[in-house]
């Protein structure tokens, strides 16, 4: 058992470098595949999020998973190895733990990264890149972090990147309730902005997407309107705030769209927060300098607040996780040992079998009587499968030891 962590997160790479390496959840599978195909990662779970791109892995060789990650940035001219960080065995059990609770989030306790995690292991299994040991090391993860959020004030006021970035947004703007706001993209994080601006919005909100069913289930119960992306251009022109949050892998505003909209807009200040990775927006479009944009990384101010709020919860958090972290790398381990005896044990049972079963083939080959061949070979087998419990039996009733023999006996 080999349990190695390895990626970046927001701690360790900015999101210039971030946006460089996401395993997008359609293209996990072929992910998965490419990795279990090096022969040396057993098992692997791929999760990207706004905030880090990560793989966790059991694996023979950690230098070919960690050679693998980094081919994925190919791209990227500088700063990914810089960047990288290789957690293994408990250390890395304990890693994920805490991705699963929220406490390696920017925003200590959030709600969503446990979902994400949920549906990267999903993808996994689907994929087949998932058997017994990680099976059993994510439920175990996922039982904890429940247990976490229950047990503590720390699921009471769930957090996440949207409810923050709209929270941001009501601190930036003056007059925000009264705000003509447009939203772009219809995903989870898009679905959470929606939620917490309902309760503080009073105008009606503008959905831009490219599914338009998807779009108006999500707007069902909200007053306003959904267009389709191409109409972003028009929409920008109006409006004084814009959440953008597509799974996008290129900019859907870049900056010679905003050079035409704020020709329009008669340089009139637009507020532009971009809750996505890779970022929606193309960040040139700040140059302008009517135009405020923001990314995930400048929530980070917002951090000091939720440890402040979440102070005793969180001392209560890590402490748990340290301690449950402990006893399952502790339990892991010891399954671990149990399998590797049994393989071991199993293979000797095998070479002994092969030996006898040989002699047997050859003596019906000389064509004598099968009954006598059969009972040769059980005779045979069974004396030297019984030799070295045998002896060490012996040994055991010497040195009195009869808590072995009991044993045997069961």
């Amino acid at each position: 058992m080999s349990i190695f962590v390895i990626g970046f997160n927001y701690k360790t790479a900015p999101i210039t470098l971030r946006e460089k390496v996401y395993f997008s959840i359609e293209k996990l599978p072929l992910y998965l595949q490419d990795i279990l195909s090096t022969g040396k990662v057993h098992e692997a779970v791929l999760l990207s999020t706004c905030h880090r791109s990560e793989l966790y892995c059991d694996a023979e060789d950690q230098s070919v998973a960690r050679d693998w990650f980094l081919a994925q940035g190919r791209s990227v001219e500088a700063g990914l190895e810089e960047a990288l960080y290789v957690y293994q065995g408990e250390a890395a059990i304990l890693h994920i733990m805490r991705v699963a609770c929220g406490l390696d989030s920017m925003m200590l306790g959030e709600s969503q990264i446990f979902g994400q995690l949920k549906e990267a292991f999903s993808e996994s299994c689907a994929s087949g890149a998932v058997s017994a040991l990680f099976h059993r090391l994510f439920q175990q993860i996922f039982n904890v972090s429940k247990m976490i959020r229950t047990t503590t004030s720390l699921g009471a006021c769930p957090v996440s990147i949207a409810s923050r970035a709209v929270r941001f947004a009501r601190e930036l703007v003056p007059n925000f309730s009264r705000s003509h706001i447009a939203l772009v993209g219809a995903g989870e994080t898009a679905a959470l902005v929606m939620r917490y601006l309902a309760d503080c919005v009073t105008t009606p909100l503008v959905l831009l997407n490219r599914s338009q069913e998807k779009a108006v289930c999500l707007l069902a119960e909200q007053p306003g309107c959904v267009k389709d992306l191409e109409a972003l251009p028009s929409v920008l022109c109006h409006v004084d705030i814009v959440f953008a949050a597509t799974s996008s892998p290129t900019p859907v505003i870049h900056e010679s769209m905003m050079q035409q909209v704020m020709i329009t807009r008669c340089d009139r200040p637009i507020v532009l927060i971009d809750v996505a990775v890779p970022r929606d927006i193309d960040p040139a479009v700040a140059n302008h300098p009517n135009v405020r944009l923001y990314c995930v990384d400048d929530l980070k101010q917002m951090m000091d607040d939720t440890k402040k709020g979440h102070a005793h919860a969180l001392d209560k958090a890590f402490e748990l996780v340290q301690q449950n972290s402990q006893d399952l790398f502790i339990e892991l381990q010891s399954l671990d040992k149990v399998a590797h005896t049994i393989r071991v044990y199993r293979d000797q049972v095998e070479a002994l079998c092969q030996v006898e079963l040989l002699k047997a083939k050859e003596a019906l080959e000389q064509g004598i009587d099968a009954n006598r061949v059969l009972d040769d070979f059980s005779y045979a087998f069974i004396n030297k499968l019984m030799h070295a419990p045998s002896v060490k039996l012996r040994e055991a009733g010497k040195a009195g030891r009869f808590e072995l023999l009991r044993f045997a006996k069961q």
